[in-house]
């Protein structure tokens, strides 16, 4: 059992739900980047998800990729990922997460990748556009390095397609909340909540975290009812784009996300 599963097991024996916060690294620069991943691991968030900035990214909005690209021109690269978070991982206490696209990573080598996501202190990866039927050397690999495979389900994904991912994944479903791109969006709630109930019928012990517009705090109060877990990235972004010139960014960035918390 991996940390991920480790970690919804102490939340599920407290009645609590999970609250994964995403955040691109190297913006809007590597370090400030590094003290924003040290606060948000002092706000009471169980999981930080850290994205690798890409180039061409599939998935996500406009506030995203806003956000990767200023990384990308602030040379955020895969190795200087790995040296920040080698950097910290003896003052970090919350399980990374580390979210990518499959170009990065084999660029670099799938195998270094998940060596050095190990030797980094990453408990779990998501990689957007890497299909079940591809990841066979990826889910392997992972294995040896420790490392839990979260895998995406979307309103569209059929029934027995769902069944191959869930038998794969390890840690939690990344369940997207609505077609389409990363960013704060009106969420269908009596439809999210009955494509919910359809997954943990095929496999009743998954954790699912629901991710891709929620951006407030009622919206996670309700999204809790029927998951495991709610995902905030979007909001957050444009939180650190709108704030981290301020003297007190960092005040204000915490003070935002222990709201965020409280919906919990």
């Amino acid at each position: 059992m991996g940390k991920i599963e480790k970690k919804f097991l102490t939340l599920k024996e407290n009645k609590k739900r999970a609250f994964i916060v995403f955040v691109p690294f190297g913006f809007p620069d590597i370090s400030l980047s590094e003290k924003i991943i040290e606060t948000l691991d002092k706000t009471g968030v169980d999981f930080i998800e850290i994205g690798l900035p890409f180039s061409d990214p599939l998935a996500d909005g406009p506030i995203i990729q806003e956000a990767n690209q200023i990384a990308l021109d602030r040379k955020a690269t895969t190795d200087k990922l790995f040296y920040s978070l080698k950097k910290l991982k003896k003052s970090l206490v919350t399980p990374l997460i580390i979210l990518t696209y499959y170009n990065p990573v084999y660029v670099y080598g799938l195998k270094k990748f998940l060596k050095d996501c190990r030797k980094a202190g990453v408990s779990g990866i998501m990689i957007v556009d890497l299909p079940f039927e591809e990841a066979g050397l990826y889910i392997k690999e992972a294995k040896k390095n420790y490392l839990d495979t979260i895998f995406f389900i979307t309103p569209t994904t059929k029934i027995e397609r769902a069944k191959k991912i869930l038998s794969l994944s390890c840690g939690f479903i990344y369940y997207i909340s609505v077609t389409g791109i990363t960013g704060p969006k009106r969420i269908p709630l009596g439809e999210l909540f009955s494509h919910l109930r359809e997954i943990k019928k095929l496999k009743k012990d998954i954790n699912i975290c629901v991710g891709f517009g929620i951006h407030k705090k009622s919206q996670i109060k309700e999204i809790i009812k029927e998951s495991d877990g709610v995902i905030v990235g979007s909001a957050i972004v444009k939180y650190i784009k709108d704030n981290y010139l301020e003297k007190d960014f960092l005040k204000r960035l915490s003070n935002y996300v222990k709201e965020l918390c409280s919906a919990f």
